[in-house]
């Protein structure tokens, strides 16, 4: 069984033609194995959804970890979402109560990013990962 997900910044109309097209490619073959197709419509700045993060564990950090080496060796799911995170998500300044301001971690938990933020990230990361170890992405 493939999985499909994809997501679609539309911005005219041939944005519009693209989630057509994929739409008409997809749906013959979910409806024959009797999957339903979701077509999910958000706001950018909307939160990310919990979709976007199964896809970016699944299909984003897995196939990193499963064939990127690094000076002979392999890395976690873990390490490479940490490195990924540190590399394409800036930290976010806060000030303490005392006056200080702190960096903290960059995170792509609900309320921390939103779905445009979240896109362009994966994006990000699969392009570094693609160019720089050779992974490639299905």
């Amino acid at each position: 069984m493939t999985n499909i997900y994809r997501e679609f910044t539309l911005r005219g109309r041939a944005d519009w033609r693209a989630v057509v097209d994929t739409v008409k490619a997809a749906a013959p073959a979910m409806a024959g194995d009797g999957r339903p197709l979701r077509v999910i419509l958000v706001d950018d700045g909307a939160d990310r959804t919990e979709e976007q993060v199964r896809f970016y564990w699944k299909a984003v950090i897995e196939p990193i970890a499963e064939q990127a080496v690094v000076a002979g060796c392999r890395f976690t799911k873990a390490t490479w979402h940490k490195a990924m995170k540190e590399m394409f998500l800036p930290p976010k300044e806060h000030r303490l109560s005392d006056g200080r301001i702190v960096l903290v971690e960059p995170s792509i938990a609900r309320g921390e990013i939103t779905v445009g933020a979240m896109a362009e990230y994966m994006r990000q990361v699969e392009a570094h990962a693609a160019s720089t170890y050779g992974v490639v992405f299905d």
